[in-house]
């Protein structure tokens, strides 16, 4: 926990489904006693309303934009948190 904590500390995250994601971490950070996510980092960015703003009414899951935008997630059989992460650099 010390060490995600000081990686995220101050830093901008981009998150596509960052409610889910947030409310998970900040439901364990909460358990060991520490700071949230907000308390942490000064933005978090929300891919997934970014994009159904922008593309109202289409899918907008990380492999539908990945289509969309040229990216390659061939490679993507199950989700996995680093292969995704990678894949969302690409789409942002």
């Amino acid at each position: 926990a010390d060490e995600f904590c000081a990686f995220v500390r101050d830093a901008e995250l981009v998150i596509h489904n960052a409610a889910f994601d947030v409310g998970f971490l900040n439901s364990e950070l909460g358990l060991l006693g520490r700071d949230s996510i907000q308390q942490l980092c000064p933005s978090v960015l929300d891919t997934l309303r970014m994009a159904r703003e922008l593309r109202p009414g289409r899918k907008n899951s990380l492999d539908a934009l990945c289509s969309e935008f040229g990216v390659d997630n061939s490679g993507r059989q199950l989700q996995g948190a680093l292969l995704d992460a990678e894949l969302l650099a690409e789409v942002y």
